[in-house]
């Protein structure tokens, strides 16, 4: 097996579901359903819920409501990888409605062994 060489650790949110747009002005009444499979720093990775014709290097705009907090949450991107089962490995531009770091916190999923320490 391949040691894994990402720079950025990947968070797997359980059931996380995302409205995914073309990221222009004049299509953003269009929009698929996915979901998140992981997130990480530097990126996204979605399985569409319904084939879509998007392409590498296309940009598109990905909607959510943060987990824990109930906020809405908006990133920009550009789609790097396609797979034939409608997953698709997305690379944040600069543009991003809210804090990624807030994003990721809300998505990791908490167990016994990880003490939570939040300051106001």
């Amino acid at each position: 097996m391949k040691p894994d060489r990402r720079r950025h650790h990947r968070v797997k949110p359980k059931k996380m579901q995302v409205a995914v747009y073309p990221d222009h002005p004049c299509d953003q009444e269009t929009s698929l359903n996915a979901e998140i499979l992981d997130i990480s720093r530097s990126g996204i990775r979605i399985k569409l819920s319904q084939p879509a014709q998007t392409r590498v290097n296309e940009k598109i705009k990905i909607t959510m409501i943060l987990p824990e907090s109930g906020e809405p949450f908006s990133v920009h991107g550009i789609l790097k990888h396609q797979h034939l089962d409608g997953e698709y490995g997305v690379h944040y531009t600069d543009h991003a409605e809210g804090s990624i770091d807030d994003m990721l916190f809300e998505c990791i999923k908490l167990n016994d062994l990880i003490m939570l320490i939040k300051s106001a």
